[in-house]
């Protein structure tokens, strides 16, 4: 594994949470705290956080990681963290969102699976969802798949849609069915190749870059994992998550 790059996008901009990716998580900021959950993955060759910011590219390099500055012209974390590879040597490329500070080792190499050990060129993970509330969220993203592993699709709508005789029991337990999350895996010539193509309908719609990817007709590799993480994009979110930091001691 020592063949493969972290890569963290953060920017200092954030419309509901401002500079989020410094709010402060037991003496640390976000992104820091999301690199070093990160690095207990062991066996990557480096972690970099893709940044916009020298306020955050300061902070994270204070921490002992890699900061790199990126155009704030990128529209995306996915351009960001293409924009990086282009100068790295690395073939994997792991995208970790700089706004996962609770994320498990576990979790990504779920989705590396997918590209290590299966021949795909992307590969992501997901998680089941934990009541039927959840999956009726369009925050939460839900992803079906195949009997190969690979994503059908993704979306922000409850799919499959519940015409039929199927139960919320039944919808939950089906374990081709899940809450997508935000961890992305590439062999870095296709990053380099995915982030210049154009967005289609479907992913400007449902504002979800993955799209692009089924929609050229390419397989994305799936793997199942137990260990969900939490997202922040809120205020509440953050609270959570800090409560979560002070229940295991660090304060």
């Amino acid at each position: 594994m020592s063949n493969v790059a972290v890569v963290i996008p953060a920017r200092l901009g954030s419309t509901r949470l401002p500079k989020k990716a410094l709010a402060d998580l037991a003496g640390h900021p976000m992104v820091v705290r999301t690199a070093m959950a990160a690095s207990k993955l062991g066996g990557i060759s480096r972690i970099i956080v893709a940044t916009d910011s020298e306020e955050i590219k300061r902070a994270v390099e204070k921490a002992g990681f890699e900061g790199r500055l990126t155009p704030s012209e990128l529209a995306t974390g996915t351009e960001r963290v293409a924009y990086v590879a282009r100068d790295l040597n690395e073939e994997i490329i792991v995208n970790v969102q700089g706004d996962e500070p609770l994320i498990e080792p576990l979790a990504i190499q779920a989705a590396m699976d997918p590209v290590l050990k299966n021949g795909r060129r992307m590969g992501s993970a997901f998680t089941h969802f934990q009541s039927y509330e959840d999956f009726l969220k369009p925050s939460f993203v839900k992803v079906l798949v195949n009997d190969l592993g690979d994503a059908i699709y993704f979306s922000r709508f409850a799919i499959p849609y519940r015409q039929g005789p199927v139960s919320e029991a039944e919808l939950l337990a089906d374990p081709k069915i899940g809450r997508h999350l935000g961890i992305y895996v590439y062999e870095r010539e296709f990053l380099l190749e995915y982030a210049g193509w154009p967005s289609p309908l479907i992913e400007r719609a449902e504002s979800l870059e993955q799209l692009r990817v089924l929609q050229r007709g390419i397989s994305l590799g799936m793997g199942r994992t137990a260990h969900a993480s939490i997202g922040v994009d809120t205020q509440e979110d953050l609270e959570r998550v800090r409560e979560i930091f002070r229940e295991r001691g660090q304060v």
